[in-house]
């Protein structure tokens, strides 16, 4: 089984799993046109076949080590089910943040749910394994929130946030956020309980856990969308096979952010990867940017705020980085 030997090591891991995280939306921003219900199903089958991609290969084949498929039958039930429990409720709450998102804007939806997710997230798991200088890490959490806000007042000045049914979209904003937010605390339980899960099996459980939200939420939201028209399940059959396979690679990019994330927290802890792979937005602004061109026809208090806060979420998660070896 790999797990790295290094902090230098852990910290690539754990910059790689951002730069994951917030590339995925890109393949969806490639799908104008096909329902987020839709491409969420192929997301999340790309990101369950990605774990036991992992799982079968670095996490197994080692000396002695018994398989993956034999560390899934001997995992601890309470553990096990920890990892569950984690996956589902993090994507019940990534689901809410898209249709937040689709609602009310990005500029509305995505600080108010970046509030709970960070501090819940970093600070119930540094409860749980306090890993890290306590300081630095709630320095940092701050300069990321803040790195959210000035996200926030960038869009803001383009236009870009919705008033419709604003209400709603700051109810499910929050409520996105908080559920964001405590799935850390799971995952901490998972890999620190009497019978601790290692990276591979936590991270296919996790999936396994998302995939149950997803199965349970899909048909609800075709047929009764937080936003737009209903729509019939049998549309998913319908889309073309390059829709589907783009929903697959969304899948499968976020899923190696997630187990590069867990590889690394054996190491330095939950509440430090976790607070890395949040400087995610950055890598989502700086495709925004450069690729989609978002700022290109902006004010110029819209670039000002975008590029203080790329500055901020650099600085975030470069102090995340040092709490670990402060």
């Amino acid at each position: 089984m790999y797990a790295p030997q290094a902090y230098g090591t852990a910290l690539v891991l754990m910059l790689t799993s951002m730069i994951c995280w917030g590339s995925w939306p890109n393949f969806l921003k490639k799908l104008p046109g096909w329902r987020l219900e839709y491409f969420y199903v192929d997301y999340t089958l790309g990101f369950l076949v990605t774990a036991l991609v992992y799982g079968f290969t670095l996490g197994s084949g080692g000396t002695g080590e018994p398989g993956h498929l034999d560390q899934l039958l001997q995992a601890g039930q309470r553990e096990a089910t920890f990892a569950i429990v984690g996956g589902l409720i993090w994507n019940i709450g990534n689901i809410l943040l898209l249709n937040a998102i689709m609602i009310a804007g990005l500029a509305v939806a995505f600080p108010i749910a970046a509030i709970p997710a960070i501090v819940l997230g970093i600070g119930a798991s540094y409860w749980l394994q306090p890993v890290g200088n306590p300081l630095v890490l709630g320095t940092s959490a701050a300069i990321l929130l803040v790195a959210a806000q000035a996200t926030a007042a960038a869009y803001r000045r383009l236009g870009s946030a919705s008033t419709q049914n604003r209400t709603r979209g700051i109810a499910t904003a929050l409520v996105s956020g908080l559920l964001i937010g405590f799935f850390p605390p799971f995952v901490t339980a998972a890999i620190t309980g009497n019978a601790p899960l290692n990276a591979y099996t936590v991270s296919t459980l996790f999936m396994v856990g998302a995939f149950i939200a997803t199965m349970i939420a899909m048909p609800i939201l075709i047929r009764r969308p937080l936003i737009g028209d209903a729509g019939r399940l049998s549309g998913y059959l319908e889309g073309g096979v390059s829709r589907h396979v783009l929903g697959l690679l969304a899948g499968a990019v976020w899923c190696s952010g997630t187990v590069f994330n867990f590889i690394s927290a054996g190491m330095v802890g939950i509440a430090i990867s976790v607070g890395i792979g949040s400087g995610a937005p950055m890598v989502g602004a700086l495709w925004g940017v450069f690729v989609w061109g978002e700022f290109a026809q902006g004010s110029s208090a819209a670039r000002a705020y975008i590029t203080a806060a790329l500055l901020l979420y650099a600085a975030g998660v470069a102090a995340m980085a040092i709490a670990y070896t402060f």
